[in-house]
């Protein structure tokens, strides 16, 4: 059984890979890779990523780890200049944020939406739950300094296992990635 100390709270202004979420609460990220391809883009892959729609990409699917436990399926489309870099990576082992921090791709602004809905068949496979299981889906669009898009993600949480909080304020707007049973400081 893993402890976790209090939550860190993720500001609108800081945008944390997932790795650096995860240590920042003292727990070991991993990633399991289930599948990187390159494929023809869909039509919303291509709107969201401005490119044309007979682009090709790179389609990501990974199951994200806490310290051992699975809490989160990552899907990601990158354009193809860099997806292409992903394949050079420790999927298992990097941060996808940090690597290509290192290729100078900075993700620097991503708009987020987040709600509810069930584990479909294959959220419950990877994840090794019952099907229709309560999960949290972040649909997140991330661009780049210069506000050219990198990545269209659809990020499943079990909703068991990690929380968002939000917290709003006059002078600050923070977003928050907890586990599940964590109480917010006041």
């Amino acid at each position: 059984r893993v402890v976790i100390g209090g939550p860190r709270v993720q500001s609108f202004g800081e945008l944390l890979s997932f790795s650096r979420w995860a240590r920042a609460m003292g727990e070991r990220p991993a990633g399991k890779v289930v599948s990187l391809i390159r494929r023809p883009t869909s039509p919303e892959e291509a709107e969201r990523l401005a490119i044309p729609g007979d682009s090709l990409i790179y389609h990501l699917t990974r199951v994200r780890l806490l310290s051992g436990r699975p809490v989160m399926i990552e899907r990601g489309a990158f354009p193809d200049r860099v997806g292409a870099l992903l394949a050079d990576m420790d999927l298992v082992n990097d941060s996808v944020t940090e690597r290509l921090e290192e290729h100078g791709i900075v993700f620097a602004d991503a708009e987020h939406v987040i709600d509810a809905i069930p584990a479909s068949a294959e959220d419950a496979r990877l994840l090794g739950v019952h099907p229709r299981v309560p999960m949290l889906r972040e649909r997140r669009h991330t661009t780049d300094l210069a506000g050219v898009p990198v990545e269209w993600s659809d990020d499943r949480y079990l909703g068991s296992a990690v929380a968002f909080g939000v917290h709003n304020s006059v002078a600050v707007n923070a977003l928050s990635r907890r586990q599940q049973g964590q109480r917010v400081a006041r």
